[in-house]
């Protein structure tokens, strides 16, 4: 751990620095007086990491093959449709934008401007805290998501809307979303569960039978060898893409799921035990609060994403959770809205340490992909 903070501050300085800074505005956002820029602060903020994304070359997961998608793209249909490995969705936004520049960085500025903005519109509407919902996005999704996978974070936003627009039941607007996001990532397809969430929150007692149910049959491999069989049985008999995915990831065992720590066992027990910490503050403010509807049902769909994370432990399909996980940066605004003072602090403190463990957490998975962090500019090449 004191290698990896000394790795970081060495050759992560720019990480740290845009996470102090968005720390700081999170402190701040709960006084009187600043919480009247808060639309303002985080705008700038948003642009702040657009251009933080946008900007990157060589730098995060994936680089070379998203990358070389939209080198080799030609512009005519029989190319496009037969694009095998990423999603129609993404194909064609690659050869719109490559309709006026061939520029990549230019691509990835587009990219990132879509996609920041779109979560920004989303985070000032129903966030009471919009900047402490972006700095729990930082360093919990943006550098590990966001950083690498271009298709997958535009499916995650897009993911955030359907919930929102689920809970008030636009049909249509969820259903765009939806489409949307499978067009863009096909796993998002999985997300289509939310429609068995409640809107009345779980209770304590039953969030934890819930969880502890979920543990049991994660550890018992019994959901990853159901859909292994399934996967097996639909493959004779449907040749489709999803098909062959749902193969894919109920074939690959936990040797092939990459750690910080270097051990699932050890990776999957800190990773509960950083989730419970907040469910235990969720669980205080239940306790002296009435939540109003929305948050109930924000706080289910978290409770979901920590289940599911415990239903297929030990498989790919725990990192198809991640579409209902992200739901925490707005759930943390809403929950440190019925906070007190005193507590506001005591959270800030704890964010402030989680937030640093989860960066360390992502750039010490590929620190060769990370760091240092390179502009588009640089002469440094990895």
């Amino acid at each position: 751990m004191l290698e990896a903070i000394e790795i970081l501050l060495s050759q992560g300085t720019v990480y740290v620095i845009i996470y102090i800074y968005l720390f700081c505005l999170a402190l701040l956002e709960s006084s009187q007086y600043f919480s009247l820029f808060k639309r303002e602060t985080v705008l700038f903020s948003s642009y702040i990491l657009l251009l933080f994304i946008g900007l990157r070359w060589e730098t995060g997961t994936d680089w070379l093959s998203y990358k070389e998608l939209f080198d080799s793209l030609e512009l005519h249909w029989s190319f496009l449709i037969n694009v095998y490995h990423f999603d129609i969705g993404y194909v064609l936004f690659n050869a719109a934008v490559k309709l006026f520049t061939e520029n990549y960085t230019l691509f990835l500025l587009i990219n990132s401007f879509l996609t920041i903005y779109v979560l920004y519109r989303l985070l000032i509407k129903i966030s009471p805290y919009p900047n402490l919902s972006l700095l729990v996005f930082y360093s919990t999704f943006m550098i590990a998501q966001f950083m690498g996978s271009n298709r997958r974070m535009m499916a995650m936003v897009f993911i955030l809307w359907s919930f929102y627009y689920l809970y008030q039941q636009q049909k249509r607007s969820y259903v765009l979303m939806l489409i949307l996001a499978f067009l863009f990532h096909r796993s998002s397809l999985i997300c289509l569960l939310a429609l068995l969430v409640p809107y009345r929150a779980f209770s304590v007692s039953r969030t934890i039978v819930i969880l502890f149910t979920s543990l049991i049959i994660g550890i018992l491999q019994l959901p990853a060898k159901l859909v292994e069989m399934s996967g097996g049985y639909l493959s004779t008999i449907v040749n489709n893409p999803i098909v062959e995915k749902i193969v894919f990831y109920s074939e690959t065992g936990e040797e092939h799921l990459v750690t910080s720590t270097g051990s699932l066992l050890l990776s999957t027990t800190l990773a509960i035990i950083k989730r419970s910490i907040f469910l235990l503050f969720y669980f205080y403010v239940m306790k002296k609060n009435v939540l109003d509807r929305l948050t109930q049902y924000i706080y289910n769909i978290y409770v979901f994403a920590f289940a599911g994370y415990l239903f297929f432990i030990g498989s790919f399909f725990q990192m198809l959770t991640a579409f209902f996980a992200m739901i925490e940066i707005v759930l943390i605004g809403r929950m440190y809205s019925y906070s007190s003072s005193k507590d506001k602090i005591i959270l800030l403190i704890l964010i402030f340490f989680y937030g640093i463990f989860q960066m360390l957490n992502a750039l010490n998975i590929y620190p060769e992909l990370y760091l240092p962090y390179i502009p588009f500019w640089s002469d440094i090449r990895r």
